[in-house]
């Protein structure tokens, strides 16, 4: 069985996500079910979906705690299949998507595979901001099987054997990060994960998001988790030496976006998003959070 896991705080986009699964190529010898966790507090998923029926069965677990890792971990529980796929409320995904995923996790022998998620910008997203495709995590997806170091759940397959008892940190539930934090501990206990072109999906993305402030505040909350997450137990000298590196990419960063931005836009904006990340490595250093992301 394939568990397709999806924590919700009841955006109507969840419709367009389960016609989409609905739609996904069912691999032989396999079945599927879809579990929602409904992160409202008022029961917002079950009355989107009441009276709604693609043909798969879809099990809504009240969850309520404005806590993305608790919906996350609630999927985790309730889940029954062999193979787990964590998608998000806001994503779509292709009719090969599920064959994809569980010929990439056997082909490379995977514990957990990581497919691509393309942003879909609203009509009216300047072409410049298109071409920087600052939302879009490039991850080398055509090298095919290729191992990756940490990950995250928008589009992401889970070898249920592998899990074990690992599950989500509440402490990331309200900042984001859960996925960052919750990979690496997957990895350091010798899972392998690798990254697939094979099952793609697609996010859309709502026009407050398709803009230089949201992909910045973004970039910046990305490097305050990285921070957290890679400093943990670190003594001073790793300490101070991240700081100096976090510091030189700053001004690299700063001084190439001022150096292209009239001739080279969509690059300069590129060099301006690494800067914030390390901006928020700086903040995560002297222990500033993320502002909260979920609810």
């Amino acid at each position: 069985m394939i568990s397709v896991l999806i924590a919700s705080m009841g955006r109507p986009f969840l419709l367009s996500t389960l016609e989409s699964i609905a739609k996904a190529r069912v691999p032989k010898g396999e079945t599927v079910e879809v579990i929602v966790a409904d992160d409202t507090r008022d029961g917002a998923v079950v009355r989107l979906i009441a009276g709604w029926n693609t043909g798969l069965p879809i099990c809504v677990l009240p969850v309520g705690a404005g806590n993305v890792s608790h919906a996350r971990n609630a999927c985790l529980d309730a889940a029954a299949g062999d193979w787990l796929i964590f998608v998000d409320d806001d994503e779509t995904v292709e009719p090969d998507w599920l064959e994809g995923h569980l010929s990439a996790a056997r082909d490379f022998a995977a514990d957990a595979v990581f497919g691509p998620v393309f942003p879909r910008y609203p009509k009216g997203t300047p072409a410049w901001f298109v071409a920087a495709d600052p939302l879009f995590q490039d991850w080398k997806w055509d090298e095919d099987g290729r191992q990756h170091p940490n990950g995250r759940t928008g589009n992401t397959l889970i070898r249920r054997s592998a899990l074990g008892d690992l599950r989500f940190d509440p402490a990331f539930g309200r900042t984001g990060g859960e996925d960052h934090d919750f990979f690496l501990r997957f990895a350091a206990e010798g899972r392998r994960m690798v990254v697939t072109n094979r099952a793609r999906a697609y996010e859309e993305i709502p026009p407050e998001r398709a803009t230089t402030a949201y992909a910045l505040r973004r970039a910046v909350r990305g490097g305050q988790i990285y921070a957290e997450t890679r400093l943990r137990g670190s003594g001073s000298g790793a300490v101070i030496a991240f700081t100096l590196d976090a510091l030189v990419k700053v001004a690299v960063g700063a001084g190439l976006w001022l150096a292209i931005r009239l001739v080279d836009r969509p690059r300069a904006f590129r060099y301006a998003k690494r800067s914030a990340t390390n901006i928020g490595k700086l903040k995560g250093v002297i222990g500033s959070r993320p502002m909260a992301a979920w609810g």
